[in-house]
């Protein structure tokens, strides 16, 4: 027996397999839950009984303790059988015993199949996602190809600013040591063979082709795609898009298309300057190591140069920079509603936009392959 304070009594006893708890007084001031812990180990117990006859008055500090008790029931996995309740607190057990959940036996967390399920149906549930995403994106876009509009590009052209422009110093800087390496590597090889002024075909074609349009899509996927997905991750999280839904905005062709049209114009843009610097990195850095002059390392550029090399790196840029742009903008719109979330979006965006643009890339590599070109 448990004097607490005065009138308020709990008694609880062992009979057997039977815990009895009886409650008397009125508990107005405490709850006695801590005094469950005097309760120990039931695993030999195979039912409680609480008898509150004796109780004076309902009060919240006994429906604290009764919920608690229930909890501890269910935990357990014991029977709990209730007598002599007021009918207020009763009514309350019943409702509590109504809303507990089944208890479903579910796979441990140790399983590898679950594990293994558990991460298919998630992937799937955001490939859907994703797919529905970049369809309302197309459709978006063909709208805006059958009947343009003004407002569109009032929402495009700033775009052209922050996407474009302000990525020169960085596109200058990256562009300028990838040709200045692949000609130090390149003529290291080739001076053996005699052929030093072939640098210049070597740099051209890699600038072109692969090298120019795949690093202006990396360095664009860490800088632009983050930012699309932080910043519409940010409106998710101060429920600004909740907001665009509510007064019928298509969030799609206001947010989304402006984003994609923008660096989709771009990138191409951006490829070309990135070309320039990269085979005039290159030029200055190998003509220490050639024989010839300028002029004559320009020839040769140009000679190994054409025009369908040229195309092919502007036509990979304009598909990386919907690719960014796009997930970007998806990772954003998908984001939690925490701040946490965002940073998330945030570098979700900038993993999947360098791996689809590589992914693209080697697609691009296999059908010009087999094609020939």
């Amino acid at each position: 027996m448990y004097e607490i304070v005065e009138r308020e009594e709990l008694h609880i006893f062992e009979d057997l397999s039977v815990v009895h708890v009886c409650c008397s007084g009125t508990w107005a001031l405490r709850s006695h839950v801590e005094d469950l812990q005097e309760l120990g180990d039931l695993k030999s117990i195979k039912q409680i009984i609480l008898d509150a006859g004796k109780m004076e008055k309902l009060s919240s500090a006994f429906l604290i303790f009764l919920q608690h008790l229930q909890q501890l029931s269910q935990k357990a996995k014991i029977p709990l059988v209730t007598t002599n309740l007021p009918s207020g607190a009763q009514r309350i057990f019943d409702l509590q015993q109504a809303q507990l959940p089944q208890q479903v036996k579910k796979p441990t967390p140790d399983n590898f199949f679950y594990q293994v399920g558990v991460v298919v149906i998630a992937q799937s549930r955001t490939f859907y996602q994703a797919l529905k995403f970049f369809g309302q994106v197309l459709t978006a876009i063909s709208r805006a190809v059958v009947r343009p509009s003004r407002r569109i590009w009032a929402r495009v052209i700033p775009f052209f600013q922050s996407t474009g422009v302000e990525a020169l110093p960085v596109v200058t800087l990256i562009s300028a040591l990838v040709g200045l390496i692949m000609a130090f590597v390149s003529v290291v090889q080739l001076e053996r063979f005699g052929a030093s002024i072939y640098v210049a075909d070597l740099v051209a074609l890699a600038m072109t082709r692969e090298m120019g349009c795949l690093m202006i899509g990396v360095i664009i996927a860490g800088r632009t795609g983050a930012a699309f997905a932080a910043t519409i991750g940010s409106m998710q999280v101060n429920e600004e898009l909740d907001a665009l839904q509510t007064f019928g905005i298509d969030r799609i062709s206001y947010l989304v298309l402006p984003r994609v049209v923008a660096l989709a114009l771009m990138m191409p843009l951006l490829c070309i300057f990135a070309d320039v610097i990269g085979i005039l990195g290159g030029m200055f850095s190998a003509l220490p190591f050639i024989p010839g002059s300028m002029t004559q390392y320009l020839a040769e550029t140009k000679k190994a140069l054409g025009m369908g090399d040229i195309l092919l790196g502007l036509i990979k840029s304009f598909c990386f920079g919907g690719i960014i742009a796009g997930i970007g903008c998806f990772q954003g719109a998908c984001c939690g509603r925490n701040a946490t979330a965002v940073g998330q979006a945030s570098t979700t965006a900038v993993v999947q936009g360098i791996t689809w643009i590589i992914v693209a890339d080697a697609i691009f590599a296999l059908i010009t392959t087999t094609l020939g070109i």
